[in-house]
């Protein structure tokens, strides 16, 4: 049975990576929700995909990394869904209170900045939620390495996409992203949902070596049954209860 995870929270209803968003994943008792972490200027942890604000944010430019909470805060982060005039971009701590007990987070650190681990644990730490909630995600191999030398027993996944050369071929084998795993020492992979490059084989591969594989975004009834038969044992999706009900 695949875990179904709200990808930025139930984004497609709602504002990603906001509060309601995250309400709305617990709300509809998807088994988890996943967010974007930054870490401000003057180190709080926020909730959001980009590292400028500009897209979420009604064009309001604002480099996430650069600027206090204090100002973040203040920002609009509807997102044109005007339903919900005034939401803020949440703290990574806010998102963790809204965790239900028993339900995951899937938590990607955006930046190669390694002062991120520390702080994210240190939140979660201080929260209602325990550690075996949370798996960390990242595109970053040198954080994904980071994380599980500090942190050897928290769950960690590696992200990723299938790149193709300027002829079409893809640019590494199925080999290739075992090996990396392995070098990372991680838990698995959360890659995309690319169905040229993944197949019953890869998922196998990934399985044999006794890790766990995680596949983003799917947001079709046939993308997620496709995936589901081939075996994989996570879903992360922008309307994750709605692909549940379906496939249900």
């Amino acid at each position: 049975m695949a875990i179904w995870i709200s990808h930025r929270g139930e984004s497609h209803d709602a504002p990603e990576n906001t509060a309601s968003a995250f309400r709305l994943a617990m709300e509809r008792d998807v088994d988890g929700m996943e967010t974007d972490i930054h870490l401000t200027s003057d180190n709080v942890l926020v909730c959001s995909h980009d590292a400028n604000t500009q897209r979420c944010c009604g064009g309001v430019s604002m480099v996430i990394e650069q600027s206090t909470f204090e100002d973040v805060e203040k920002l609009d982060a509807c997102n044109g869904k005007i339903a919900f005039q005034g939401e803020k971009i949440p703290t990574f701590a806010e998102a963790l209170e809204i965790l239900k007990p028993g339900k995951l987070f899937y938590v990607e650190i955006k930046e190669n900045d390694p002062r991120v681990i520390d702080a994210m644990m240190a939140e979660i730490d201080k929260s209602h939620c325990t550690r075996d909630q949370i798996i960390m995600i990242s595109f970053h191999a040198d954080i994904v390495k980071l994380f599980k030398e500090k942190y050897p027993d928290q769950q960690a996944l590696w992200l990723t996409s299938f790149k193709k050369n300027e002829d079409g071929t893809f640019m590494h084998d199925k080999a290739f992203y075992l090996k990396k795993l392995q070098d990372l020492k991680c838990d698995g992979i959360d890659a995309h949902c690319n169905a040229e490059f993944v197949d019953a084989e890869f998922v196998r591969m990934i399985h044999d070596a006794g890790m766990f594989y995680a596949a983003w975004t799917l947001d079709t009834v046939e993308i997620c049954q496709h995936f589901l038969e081939i075996g994989i044992d996570s879903v992360t999706s922008n309307c994750a209860a709605k692909m549940r009900d379906a496939i249900a």
